[in-house]
């Protein structure tokens, strides 16, 4: 039976298209689905959007709709987004369905039930692009500092979370976890948090109507934190389902963006030990995708468009740019020109160079099909077949850490052993020389390299892996295979016809 591995981004927020900020979370959670699934995994991979929100509600009064009538609109965006981005999620959960809404209906009754949820009065600053009350003390210039704008003054009564209980029983899973927060720097903030101590939260509003009917007081709404966190256990089956949820859960890894570590590593937590449900192995706090050195958002209007850039420069460009140029957990800058030399300095002189090739040497000197390799190896193929190994296990190790960047680093490092490969070996020589034995193995080599290199890169960049192994003869499905037996030396099959192809990554000028 294959171990399973459950994997979630954040649920985006339903008042605009997504920018490429958020798409840089799900891809980065789309590369760790499908290393996993390649690995033999039985992954469940779940996205979604979340919906309850007085900016929601006041968005759609602008638009002259139902909150949910301009939800299901902004939905049917997302999922075209994430299909055009060659998303691999298992489930798309949204806060308006129904399996979670009686999910966080019935989790508020539970915690209620077991004395951790009460009324009271409530007033503070509010900021609703945050959808959450800011101490006095966060407030730079009087404003948000994430979004930048003076939030409001807001007195209720309503229920409150009892919050506060859970500290110490917190601070401790995180002393004896020391991976459960990721990076270290998301984790000391959650600490030095936890130092000052917790204070209750409130968990219903009163002022709009557009949430899950708090159960105890239907003329409330469930707070959308208390609400968005649940469904990662909704979407799973639970309260109903138990035999789903007791396979996924507990999460293997929350991917979420640091400005929402607070809600995710302190309310998150102490709602499952209210439930006495285990708490999620990792949760994974990656930093901000910037342009011009500013976080993007809806608010500042600096909003860089994933569909439009991987429509001018491809699906896998923008994949393996955005996993390549930053190290995942702290911020990074998006720019055009780094893209471009992306493309033009590795995709195209490195990786489409050595396809470009292969190919066409195979069409010189073996009639375009993969020849029999001789049995005798000199130092330069022991040195290949060596690398080859070295690199899939120093993968494995980076993407187990999330180190994407290093990962695909250490790609590049075979692709460009490759190229120099092809020119020490210099088959054209060989050719010329009549020394047919050598060059079936100078080509077999490197197209043996070639189809490992296509499985290290699936991951990152599916459609040009894809790509790849289909012109080399491989079967559509063929990275269906397990891990384990594609990366063995020597599955290529000698006999194989290859196929001219249009050139992968032509150089942008």
């Amino acid at each position: 039976m294959n171990k399973k591995f459950y994997v979630t981004t954040a649920i985006v927020y339903a008042n605009a298209s997504p920018h490429i900020g958020f798409a840089y979370e799900v891809i980065a959670a789309d590369v760790i689905a499908r290393y996993k699934r390649l690995a033999g995994y039985d992954v469940f991979f779940l996205t979604g959007s979340d919906e309850h929100s007085l900016n929601v509600e006041r968005k759609a009064q602008s638009l002259g709709k139902t909150p949910k009538e301009y939800c299901d609109e902004m939905i049917s965006v997302y999922k075209d987004v994430w299909k055009k981005l060659n998303i691999s999620n298992d489930d798309f959960i949204r806060t308006s369905d129904e399996k979670h809404k009686k999910c966080a209906q019935e989790i508020v009754q539970r915690v209620y039930e077991k004395g951790d949820i009460y009324k009271g009065h409530y007033e503070g600053w509010y900021c609703t692009s945050c959808e959450a009350y800011l101490p006095e003390k966060d407030l730079v210039d009087g404003n948000c500092s994430i979004h930048k704008q003076k939030p409001s003054w807001l007195k209720e009564e309503n229920f409150f979370f009892a919050l506060s209980k859970y500290t110490d029983k917190i601070l401790k899973h995180i002393n004896d976890n020391p991976d459960f927060i990721q990076p270290d720097a998301r984790k000391n903030e959650v600490l030095n948090v936890l130092k000052e101590g917790l204070t209750d939260i409130s968990i219903s509003r009163s002022t709009f109507k557009w949430g899950i009917p708090f159960p105890l007081d239907e003329s409330q709404v469930v707070y959308v934190w208390f609400d968005a966190l649940l469904n990662y256990i909704s979407a799973i089956g639970y309260p109903d389902n138990k035999e789903k949820f007791n396979k996924y859960w507990p999460a293997d890894i929350h991917i979420i963006g640091k400005d929402i570590t607070r809600f995710h590593c302190l309310i998150w937590p102490a709602i499952l030990m209210a439930l006495d449900l285990p708490l999620p192995k990792k949760i994974f706090g990656h930093g901000f995708l910037q342009f011009k050195g500013e976080k993007m958002s809806k608010t500042r209007g600096n909003i860089v468009d994933p569909v439009e850039i991987s429509s001018e420069f491809g699906v896998d460009t923008l994949r393996y740019f955005l996993m390549r140029e930053i190290p995942f957990g702290v911020d990074g800058d998006f720019s055009i020109d780094a893209l471009i030399r992306r493309i033009n300095n590795e995709l195209a002189n490195d990786l489409g160079n050595l396809v470009n090739r292969i190919t066409g040497m195979l069409g010189k000197y073996c009639n375009f099909a993969v020849p029999e390799p001789n049995l005798e190896k000199d130092g330069l193929d022991t040195e290949l077949y060596k690398k080859t190994e070295e690199v899939f296990a120093e993968v494995d190790n980076f993407m187990e850490q999330f180190k994407f960047a290093d990962a695909l680093n250490k790609i590049w490092e075979l692709i460009r052993m490759a190229n120099q490969y092809v020119d020490k070996t210099a088959p054209w020589k060989l050719f010329k020389a009549n020394n047919v034995n050598r060059v079936n193995t100078v080509m077999y080599n490197s197209c043996e390299t070639l189809r490992l290199i296509s499985i290290l890169l699936s991951p990152f960049m599916p459609n040009t892996s894809e790509k790849i192994l289909l012109q080399f003869g491989f079967d559509k499905n063929y990275l269906n295979n397990k891990l384990d037996e594609l990366k063995v030396w020597g599955k290529t099959q000698s006999g194989i016809k290859v196929l001219q192809q249009e050139v992968l990554f032509p150089k942008i000028t």
